[in-house]
């Protein structure tokens, strides 16, 4: 169990509790999400053949993300002082990629959820943990960073295993902007349902923050880490920086509407 501490006491205003308490029961159902997210991801590493200690790494983090939900369930009913509802369990579609090869497809979802979202996870995650002070959220947040971070690492150490890169380097430059643009759509409706306010001492940053901080790790996370495994990310600085739209879906990416809704 999360240790309750200053969760349950008396010093924070009434508001800031609630806000925490609705985020945290949020944060918990998305966590869910995630735990079948990876039933998808640990299931086409196997049809990939991937390294054991990668699949094994992913059916692992099925299991952490159904703890990390129960971790944010566990604060968000320390915060509203009464047991929060459970969330509820949905199927989750995974992203179609249409008109690739099945292992492909296969592949860009391993990409899209580990080397992407996961990442930006981490980013979101130290932004929480840099201005939280209360102790029960921030031993949460520690133990579900230090998986996430194990869980972005899955997408990079497929993609560095040998022989990987020398399939699949033009499939992925090629999906690269297409799942930017399909993550930072998630992101920034996820951004726009928070409640407003901020409760930063209890690890629930700001709309804005969260928006630049999501944006940020694009930037200096994401793309860099692509460019370091030999990817052509020219397209993707592009798209990132407003100059060229996403070639699925003919948008293009404006960082200042991110959240907004």
């Amino acid at each position: 169990m999360t240790p309750p501490g200053d969760a349950a006491s008396g010093d924070i205003s009434e508001t800031d509790r609630a806000l925490v308490a609705t985020t945290c029961a949020r944060r918990a159902e998305l966590e869910l999400r995630g735990a079948a997210a990876f039933t998808v991801i640990t299931q086409a590493l196997i049809d990939l053949r991937a390294d054991s200690r990668i699949v094994e790494l992913s059916a692992r983090a099925i299991a952490e993300e159904i703890r990390h939900s129960e971790i944010y369930l566990e604060l968000a009913s320390a915060y509203a002082r009464a047991a929060a509802a459970r969330p509820a369990v949905a199927p989750i579609a995974a992203p179609r990629h249409p008109g690739v090869a099945d292992d492909v497809r296969r592949v860009l979802h391993v990409v899209g959820m580990c080397s992407i979202n996961e990442t930006m996870a981490c980013a979101f995650l130290e932004l929480c943990l840099a201005g939280a002070t209360s102790r029960a959220a921030r031993a949460g947040l520690r133990e579900v960073l230090s998986d996430e971070i194990r869980h972005a690492r899955i997408g990079w150490a497929y993609l560095a295993s040998p022989g990987v890169m020398a399939e699949v380097k033009g499939d992925v430059e090629r999906g690269l902007v297409p799942m930017l643009c399909a993550q930072l759509e998630g992101w920034s409706r996820q951004i726009a349902m928070l409640p407003p306010g901020e409760a930063v001492a209890h690890a629930c940053p700001s709309r804005e923050a969260i928006a630049a901080t999501t944006v940020q790790s694009v930037h200096d996370l994401v793309v860099p880490g692509f460019a370091s495994l030999g990817l052509d990310v020219a397209g993707a600085r592009l798209f990132m920086a407003g100059q060229a739209p996403c070639p699925a879906c003919g948008r293009s990416f404006e960082p200042a509407t991110l959240g907004a809704g």
